[in-house]
């Protein structure tokens, strides 16, 4: 079994076929109608396959809920900076990172020329269940009301993902629950990110978010009206991601790459917040439990496709992007 190196190689990834984002309507999946799988699967198989994104509409997460979480985001980040660095983000990656605290290095699209983003955040993973839980989460003190709304919207969200699971599996020809057992619940090491860029200039060679690839299965974003997502085309442009009222933006990572032999993409993207207003995003990254082995789907391998790199476990993958992309891991050995 492969183990998390800082030489591990990374699937190859290209940019978007496409400049055009597809939109998929969940209506008909989440409420069971007949046909409505094999539908939005064959949609997702053709987004990811040539644009490693898209929307989704009709995807059930509460709008209220939704600017719940960005209103509780924007308090957390207006409290003095004292107050957050007394939860300081730690090796089981959770807590507050500061401005400069991440640099992505895994992508084939950032370069030695990149500074430190410009940008803070706060990370959290599963908070409750019916055992003890591995990691504990930190959170500040007299906030009243923050960790419950972002706790709700992190168990709505991941339950979400969880939901289209049955999509990917059947887009990639294999049974529906194919990947239940991967992402069982209280299980996964998904994280959820609620970050803050503000709304000054950026100096040449630096942004909110560099250049990169995600290392997740899938991300899931609710859109904001605030731009600043740009994604990559396979030309070489860089094109923005549209603001679609009440859709989330969906993305594969590198974990999936790997897992479907490159078949699915990982788009790389990057985010330039030129608004002049404050930005902020709530993405959450759906990771497996941490001994799930990714290894090539059988689907996704033939006598002239054979597989791209060795089997590895979902943490040894975990933390190897962490250490690679974050400086709070720098001195440590991770969870």
């Amino acid at each position: 079994m492969s183990t998390a190196t800082d030489e591990m190689p990374v699937t190859p990834v290209f940019g978007a076929a496409s400049e055009d984002i597809p939109v998929l309507d969940l209506a008909a999946y989440l409420e069971g109608e007949e046909g409505a799988l094999e539908t939005v699967a064959a949609e997702l198989r053709h987004a990811l396959e040539e644009v490693g994104f898209f929307f989704i509409v009709n995807h059930g997460v509460p709008e209220d809920l939704i600017n719940q979480m960005y209103a509780e985001t924007e308090r957390f980040h207006a409290l003095p900076e004292p107050k957050k660095t007394k939860i300081a983000v730690n090796q089981d990656h959770v807590g507050y990172m500061g401005n400069e605290g991440e640099l992505p290095r895994t992508s084939p699209y950032s370069t030695g020329t990149l500074k430190p983003d410009v940008g803070e955040c706060f990370f959290i993973r599963c908070d409750r269940a019916p055992h003890a839980l591995k990691v504990q989460n930190q959170w500040p003190d007299n906030l009243p009301g923050f960790r419950e709304t972002v706790v709700d919207y992190f168990e709505v969200v991941e339950k979400l993902a969880r939901q289209i699971l049955p999509i990917y599996a059947t887009a990639l020809d294999m049974p529906p629950d194919y990947f239940q057992d991967a992402f069982s619940e209280y299980e996964t090491e998904s994280i959820l990110r609620a970050a803050h860029f503000p709304s000054g200039e950026l100096e040449d060679c630096q942004f909110n978010v560099g250049p990169h690839t995600d290392g997740s299965f899938l991300t899931l974003l609710a859109v904001t009206d605030v731009p600043g997502l740009e994604l990559l085309s396979q030309s070489g442009n860089w094109f923005p991601a549209p603001p679609i009222p009440g859709a989330m933006v969906v993305n594969s990572g590198d974990m999936l790459t790997r897992w479907t032999n490159g078949r699915f993409l990982s788009t790389p993207h990057r985010v330039r917040n030129r608004s002049g207003r404050e930005r902020y995003s709530i993405p959450l990254f759906l990771q497996p439990k941490p001994d799930q082995v990714i290894e090539c789907l059988p689907t996704c391998t033939g006598p002239d496709n054979p597989p791209r790199e060795p089997p590895i476990t979902s943490h040894a993958y975990f933390e190897w992007f962490m250490q690679q992309n974050f400086a709070h891991t720098v001195d440590g050995e991770g969870a």
